[in-house]
């Protein structure tokens, strides 16, 4: 199989939209960075992914961007199916990325291209037609922003053999499942960007994967309900969404999202801290027993 068959086989499961550490000044601590890689690829996650929100790509510069790409693709070591990311960029800077993705282990790029651009079919086909030779990775699209990604440009772009899927960040239903239909005989995954109850809608129409709440922290629980809508057990999988994600989303969406999940990073022992990128400020006093006295209830005494 070519590259980018091979890697779309890989891209199945959940996907873990890594979270970085910072420490006191405010800089990225790769090797807090490193350690949590190199344990979500033992634990058994699938697929890893520098993403602008998860990754906190705003509180970055495009330096800080490539190191990380090349710290996580060092850690994983092929273990995990990487897929790095893009900033904002113009098409040169995005090909120069695209060769540093390659050579650092990454195994795909998505490739975001900025809304204010519009996010119309010539914006989007003139940009990816300005990449294509820049490097041997297989690409994904990202779909989010406004107006919402063209399905025609997805069509269109979903036929290029090099580019295998997207990752959809826009409505979660209706403009999700068409991206699915309208793709899934070109050799491209569309990915739900959201919860596992989204890819218990999607999959059944052909999505491959999905970013996950709980995997960042319990891949098991993410793999457990894959293996369960594979195996055809509809039932099981709700059970797992309603007993781990349900509780977990409602609490984390009040404590502030992404410094509730470092902080389940933390009280694992993967990170020193749940501190979120300069400018933002600390997170609210108690966070971290607060996840702890949740998890001790709904995921088992889990710390």
């Amino acid at each position: 199989m070519d590259k980018a068959t091979t890697a779309l086989a890989r891209m199945k499961g959940p996907v873990v939209p890594l979270n970085l550490c910072f420490d006191e000044t405010g800089a990225l601590d790769h090797q807090a960075v490193a350690t949590y890689v190199d344990w979500l690829s033992e634990q058994g996650a699938p697929i890893l992914m520098l993403t602008y929100g998860s990754s906190e790509f705003a509180c970055l510069d495009d330096e800080d961007i490539w190191a990380v790409t090349e710290t996580v693709g060092q850690a994983c070591a092929g273990r995990a199916f990487c897929i790095g990311g893009t900033g904002f960029w113009k098409a040169g800077k995005t090909r120069d990325y695209l060769a540093h993705a390659q050579a650092v282990g990454m195994d795909a790029v998505k490739v975001q291209v900025h809304p204010y651009l519009g996010n119309t079919t010539p914006v989007l086909i003139n940009y990816f037609d300005a990449l294509e030779g820049a490097a041997d990775i297989p690409l994904l699209l990202w779909a989010g922003g406004q107006p919402p990604f063209p399905l025609e440009a997805a069509v269109e772009l979903a036929q290029r053999p090099h580019i295998i899927g997207m990752k959809n960040d826009g409505y979660d239903f209706y403009t999700y499942y068409d991206l699915i239909r309208q793709t899934r005989d070109f050799g491209f995954g569309v990915i739900s960007g959201g919860q596992m109850r989204n890819f218990a809608f999607g999959y059944p129409l052909g999505s491959p994967a999905y970013l996950c709440t709980v995997a960042p922290f319990r891949p098991d629980i993410a793999n457990a309900f894959h293996n369960a809508l594979v195996n055809g057990d509809a039932a099981g999988a709700w059970d797992l969404v309603y007993r781990y994600e349900e509780p977990w989303l409602q609490w984390a969406i009040k404590h502030n999202w992404l410094a509730s999940i470092k902080a389940a990073i933390q009280l694992k022992g993967l990170y020193p801290n749940h501190r979120l990128g300069p400018p933002h400020p600390a997170p609210e006093p108690g966070l971290v027993e607060g996840v702890k006295a949740l998890f001790d209830e709904i995921y088992e005494r889990e710390f």
